[in-house]
């Protein structure tokens, strides 16, 4: 643990943390008591892990244990334990499960056990753990028509003891939807996934919702709600990161714990480049072809990414407003002064649409919902910015961050560096782990963050110069043998 003088209150150096709580409570009774077998894990505990992202809709984690105790015999450990955890950064939100406020993790695994120290007493071994919901989830099933507004659909399955019954905050994004479902025998996190895929923000014209769990809770919204708040303004950033020397402590001058926290150990890029994967995905453009059964028509609907850039935020802004050229794809000419985006055959996607099935609840239009769900998923599939920094436990999956990448380039002696036009600017946190180790009483943090623009728009593409060239036709194999 930290030194005794340190506070709640005071963070004495990046990656510093508290540790309060680490329970295992088994699944039988103590001895001579009518309550629950518990386990001190504090002492034994070496590292734990803390995983988010927005893609899962529960956290996990593990906890690598050095046992002298044969704890894992003694409890049994047999995967259907309960975890109490109290950990946090001194003066910001703590990081809180337990029994008394009816919130704990589950454990569920057991592995890597092996000798350690020299000695068969003591044994190390990793117990991952996850939120009960994804136990609930395990063993339940949803059979039920929903009508109405999505979110209140998504409220129910969450909170009703028939399904999740979970007691965990849930933050909803309002959607423009009044319809109706029939869910068919569908576990509850295939139920909201499903539920997520026809959902269309009331303030955004952004189409597909997540579904996710922070250490806060549960979260049902959607991508451009993280990258802007309000419908009209963009979302602030949480933390700014940038490449700097880390501070050192000196007689006269203390350590700068905030420009510690700001500073990255370490930095790297995923895909930053893939036109090929990018067009296919449809990213560029795409085409919808809808079919009404009952009304016998066929419509089809073309999506151009440049044309619909400015439609929605982006990670980028314009003083707050939306970007409308900030392109992260350039808009490159290829041939007959077309670019990738006049080309919506790279993505096909035909659906039924129906109207009227339900009376007065109607089904999400699809052409407001897949063409802009295809270009949005796409572009948040690459360029990612992975970073290794310490570790806060304010900071949580969907937030924004930036960071401040010098230019690789060489400069005069008398010339300021700058910030790369491209790489630097703001990232979305798709994905974070936390990394608590407490041998050495140091916090960081593995994160993801994309971004799907630019704060300098890219150069606009040459125009294709007309050229005349003549086409031969195919070569015979057999001729050029007898040549």
């Amino acid at each position: 643990m930290a030194a005794s003088d340190n506070t709640d209150k005071i963070i004495n150096y990046a990656g510093d943390f508290r540790l309060k709580t680490c329970n295992i409570i088994s699944f039988r009774k103590a001895e001579g008591s009518e309550l629950a077998f518990r386990v001190n894990l504090l002492p034994q505990t070496m590292t734990i892990n803390l995983v988010e992202d927005v893609t899962m809709p529960c956290i996990n984690g593990s906890i690598d244990v050095a046992d002298g105790q044969d704890f894992r015999t003694m409890l049994p450990l047999s995967g259907n334990e309960r975890l109490e955890l109290h950990v946090f950064t001194p003066g910001q939100p703590e990081i809180k499960y337990n029994e008394t406020i009816g919130n704990t993790l589950n454990i569920y695994k057991v592995d890597k056990i092996r000798i350690s120290g020299g000695t068969a007493r003591q044994q190390i071994y990793r117990v991952h753990f996850t939120s009960k919901e994804a136990i609930r989830n395990s063993i339940t099933r949803i059979s039920k028509a929903f009508t109405g507004p999505i979110e209140n659909m998504v409220n129910e399955i969450v909170k009703d003891d028939k399904f999740l019954g979970s007691t965990k905050s849930l933050v909803v994004e309002p959607t423009a939807t009044n319809t109706k479902f029939v869910i068919p025998n569908l576990k509850p996190f295939r139920a909201i996934k499903f539920l997520s895929d026809h959902a269309i923000a009331k303030n955004y014209t952004n189409a597909g919702y997540l579904f996710y769990e922070d250490t806060g809770g549960f979260n049902f919204r959607s991508f451009e709600s993280m990258m802007a708040m309000g419908g009209h303004t963009a979302r602030p950033v949480i933390e700014a990161y940038a490449m700097q020397p880390a501070s050192v402590r000196t007689p006269d001058k203390n350590i700068d714990v905030e420009k510690d926290l700001q500073s990255p150990d370490s930095y790297s890029f995923e895909d930053v480049v893939n036109t090929l994967e990018e067009v296919n995905a449809g990213l560029y453009a795409n085409r919808l072809i809808t079919h009404d059964i009952y009304n016998k028509s066929i419509k089809t609907f073309d999506y151009d990414y440049h044309d619909n850039f400015g439609a929605y935020y982006h990670t980028e802004h314009e003083d707050g407003a939306r970007a409308t050229e900030k392109y992260l794809r350039p808009l490159v000419f290829l041939e007959e002064e077309k670019a990738f985006s006049d080309y919506p055959m790279a993505k096909l996607m035909s659906v039924v649409d129906t109207k009227k099935v339900h009376n007065d609840y109607e089904f999400t239009p699809p052409e407001d919902i897949l063409p802009h769900k295809v270009t949005q998923r796409a572009q948040l599939a690459n360029f990612h910015l992975l970073m290794t920094v310490p570790g806060q436990t304010r900071i949580n999956v969907g937030n924004m961050i930036s960071f401040a990448l010098p230019d690789q380039r060489p400069v005069a002696h008398d010339e300021a560096q700058k910030l790369n036009p491209y790489y630097s600017g703001r990232y979305l946190l798709l994905s974070l782990k936390h990394k608590f180790d407490v041998i050495n009483q140091k916090h960081t943090m593995n994160i993801r963050a994309v971004k799907d623009s630019v704060p300098t728009q890219m150069p606009e593409g040459l125009e294709v110069l007309e050229k005349k060239t003549t086409k031969s036709d195919a070569l015979s194999l057999y001729d050029l043998d007898e040549i």
